[in-house]
């Protein structure tokens, strides 16, 4: 799991770092306070490690040389390459610190690298000296904000066929962690939680094994073409679909933007409950979001459960860097921040509205 992390003069964010960092943390903040950005981040570092592990078995690979391209894949950055995720303005490189651990802490590493705004493909100061993990003990999954499914095929074509840049590989490698078929029972600790999942939508979804159609809802002895089907259920089958294909377990770091969306509150709710019970399975879980549901549902369930959960809290003025606190909750006491202000803000208002009454 992700321990630490310093990252500098990374787009928005000056100067950002936090320590012992627990298995929920919650990235909340307005637009343009560089929360997928950190989440991206945090998602090729971590997806890197892994391919890196996996390479290095079979054929001579350098880590930085897959780092850089994890980047570049994920960002797609258009003009200068890698230099254009360096802080604009800033004379100082891009730089990131950070410890992973794994296997119960037998499996420790600390990773490193720099570089400044003129860095296009290659990363020039990174670790050296980069163990490889033993297997299975970490992946990295990233769930977008937009679901996958109704496009399954249509990004692995774009992608693998016409080298297109529509889309980036946040949904390249979850097609790819889709794609594997489903690998008989469950993992331990996490059965329940995908039971509850399918009772969401009284339903679930299946995979065909047909490339034209790869996933069908299925509600009973009825079917249903994935293009029918609910944006809300598709959102939460991708979750249900890497429980199954155990892609999704002890050890997976998950990173989900705006899990909220296309989703009602009770179901918003439901997921958030079921994301706590995924950590206690042993599952590391990175969320931004914008939904007060999500603030207010993680902070009851993390006081319930005792879990500890950190809030990561991203503010900008007047385009000034980025600033960050951090606020770990288990007393189910919101920390002040914007989404709460906001809703502060209409309950004061509907107060003058009766007053003018």
């Amino acid at each position: 799991m992700i321990k630490s992390v310093i990252i500098k003069n990374f787009m928005a964010h000056s100067d950002l770092e936090v320590k012992d960092i627990p298995a929920i943390n919650l990235i909340i903040g307005r637009n343009d306070t560089g929360k997928t950005g950190l989440l991206k981040l945090l998602y090729s570092i971590a997806k890197s490690l892994e391919i890196y592990s996996k390479k290095v078995k079979t054929t001579e690979v350098v880590f930085s040389k897959e780092l850089a391209s994890k980047m570049s894949s994920t960002f797609m950055p258009r003009n200068n390459g890698l230099g254009d995720l360096v802080q604009k303005g800033s004379r100082e490189k891009l730089s990131v610190d950070l410890s992973i651990k794994g296997d119960s802490g037998k499996y420790s590493q600390d990773i490193y690298f720099s570089f400044g705004e003129r860095t296009e493909k290659k990363i020039p100061d990174c670790s050296g000296n980069i163990k490889p993990m033993p297997e299975n003990i970490i992946n990295a999954l990233f769930i977008p904000a937009k679901e996958v499914l109704t496009a399954f095929s249509d990004i692995r074509i774009i992608r693998e066929q016409e080298y297109g840049v529509g889309f980036d590989d946040t949904y390249l490698d979850l097609i790819k962690s889709l794609d594997i078929p489903t690998k008989g029972k469950v993992e331990n600790g996490l059965s329940s939680v995908n039971k509850s999942l399918e009772e969401l939508f009284d339903g679930k979804i299946e995979q065909t094994g047909k490339a034209d159609q790869p996933f069908i809802f299925k509600k009973g002895n009825q079917k249903f073409a994935i293009q029918q089907t609910a944006e809300g259920i598709k959102k939460i089958g991708i979750l249900t679909t890497l429980i199954n294909n155990r892609q999704l377990g002890k050890g997976t770091i998950l990173f989900m933007d705006e899990p909220e969306t296309a989703l009602h509150p009770d179901a918003v709710r439901q997921m958030i409950e079921m994301l706590v019970a995924m950590s206690k399975a042993g599952v590391q879980i990175f969320l931004a979001s914008h939904s007060y549901f999500v603030v207010k549902q993680l902070a009851n369930s993390s006081k319930r459960e005792n879990i500890e959960t950190l809030y990561w809290s991203l503010e900008r003025e007047n385009g000034q860097p980025v600033t960050s606190n951090f606020k770990k909750i288990n007393d189910g006491v919101l920390p002040k921040n914007s989404i709460v202000d906001e809703a502060l803000k209409m309950y004061e208002e509907e107060i003058q509205i009766n007053l003018m009454d």
